[in-house]
């Protein structure tokens, strides 16, 4: 379409676009939002008190004479300034293509001289923010801008027949009215192009990527045979207590880039936790009005709140324990069932528990299933870390396979906490030791499951002393 822009006089038309911004006030007042499209009488006609009839949308009926309508769009464009106004070339929006197809193909303007406005309402204070009954309405200020930045253009339409895209009419190769269709996606096809911008936008996706590259840099540079995504996506941890031990470890295996988390514990947190317990906090112990929460539970739950892609769970469970009495046979055997089903469906499990007794059970299920268990346990100034042998499933796994946390015992485990005083009862220890610990735990763990034979793997192999 060949269109020819022409600016309206401020100083002869100050009044009209008075009247506009009264209409366009009172039109957003009404409907809470300025019209996309609209049409406006090209004279105010005594309008400029209650402002200047604004028709939208445009399927409404018009008034008689569309000539002396001006038909307007909200135009996306930035203003352009002083520079486009001395230009020969103003800049519209795509809006403006929408508009001209409507007035020409359901209208009946084609062929006709239109005025069409380019409406620019930014920097209209009375225009701008809600509307309401207390609202002031639009001063000159907002008249004065709309002259301003709008632009009113004589447009000459084209004609019905020009928009019968790919036909030229009969002695006129250049009557073809050109228009933006689609271009080839990837499928070399007319359609849609689409943009993933979720590596740039997504915060939790932002999260995950700058969580993962200490593991990149350590592949990249120093361990270039550590298995990144064998521990980010098929490595799930069994975690048998989240006292201070099972948060520090747990804490631990995250930078290594551990995502698969199942918590063991039958505790609630207390006030004298979370000092030491690296995973909980006051509001844990505040939980069901001063109770606290599940250790299980709570210790999942901050996984989720410390590296955004971590899957965790929490189970309430009392691991069976000899010497222990229980309630009755039938929650026993669902406790042992449902412990038994844990084991087997993790890849590795950690003691972690404060009691002898209660690593019996898990260190014989382990065994049977021939999982890898790490074992740490805390002293006042002392700590053991350990792993444990695999199963004995054939004769020749059993030759040079190690021993287990309780290989040297004379005697069978018992009830510890019977007839001890507090401090015997609870795991005192220094509080440095429990991320010592911890540390060489999951350093144990990373370093068996790099090695070719894994939890199988020799034990290192003993120097000699003295010449003996």
């Amino acid at each position: 379409a060949s269109i020819q822009a022409s600016r309206i006089n401020l100083s002869s038309d100050e009044s009209w676009w008075m009247g506009l911004a009264k209409g366009l006030y009172q039109y957003r007042f009404q409907n809470d939002a300025l019209p996309v499209y609209f049409a406006v009488p090209q004279t105010t006609d005594g309008e400029c008190e209650t402002g200047l009839n604004v028709v939208a949308p445009l399927t409404r009926k018009l008034p008689d004479g569309n000539e002396e309508l001006v038909f307007g769009f909200v135009d996306p464009t930035a203003v352009g300034g002083n520079d486009e106004l001395t230009s020969e070339v103003f800049m519209m929006g795509w809006p403006m293509r929408n508009l001209i197809a409507y007035l020409v193909l359901h209208m009946g303007l084609g062929g006709k001289t239109v005025k069409i406005l380019s409406l620019r309402p930014g920097g209209c204070p009375g225009l701008r923010g809600r509307v309401t009954s207390d609202s002031a309405g639009p001063t000159e200020v907002d008249g004065n801008r709309l002259a301003k930045d709008s632009i009113l253009m004589d447009v000459k339409l084209p004609n019905p027949q020009d928009y019968d895209y790919g036909k030229n009419i009969e002695g006129n190769e250049d009557s073809t009215y050109k228009v933006v269709g689609w271009e080839l996606n990837a499928r070399h096809k007319p359609g849609p192009r689409w943009v993933n911008l979720r590596p740039l936008l997504d915060q939790n996706h932002l999260a995950i990527q700058a969580a993962d590259l200490n593991l990149k840099l350590m592949k990249w540079r120093m361990i270039p045979d550590l298995k990144v995504d064998m521990l980010q996506n098929n490595c799930r941890v069994l975690l048998l207590g989240a006292g201070t031990l099972g948060c520090s470890v747990a804490r631990t295996l995250l930078g290594w880039g551990i995502r698969d988390f199942t918590f063991v514990d039958y505790g609630n947190v207390s006030y004298s936790n979370p000092v030491r317990q690296v995973l909980f906090n006051l509001e844990d112990c505040h939980f069901d009005h001063g109770s606290g929460k599940p250790k299980a539970q709570a210790a999942a739950d901050a996984l989720k709140l410390i590296a955004a892609d971590v899957k965790s769970e929490g189970i309430r469970l009392s691991i069976p324990m000899p010497g222990h009495a229980s309630e009755n046979d039938e929650s026993l055997t669902e406790t042992v069932t449902r412990l038994d089903q844990l084991i087997q469906e993790t890849d590795v499990v950690f003691l972690l528990t404060d009691t002898r007794e209660s690593r019996w059970l898990p260190t014989v299920m382990a065994g049977v299933h021939d999982k890898v268990l790490i074992n740490a346990a805390l002293g006042l100034d002392s700590w053991l870390v350990m792993r444990h042998g695999g199963g004995c499933s054939s004769e020749e796994q059993t030759k040079g396979r190690l021993g287990c946390y309780f290989c040297n015992d004379v005697v069978a485990p018992e009830n510890s906490t019977k007839n001890r005083t507090l401090d015997q009862q609870c795991t005192v220890t220094r509080p440095g030791l429990a991320p010592i610990a911890s540390s060489m735990a999951a350093e144990i763990m990373v370093s068996l499951l790099h090695h070719p034979k894994k939890h199988w793997a020799p034990g290192p192999a003993s120097k000699a002393q003295n010449g003996t």
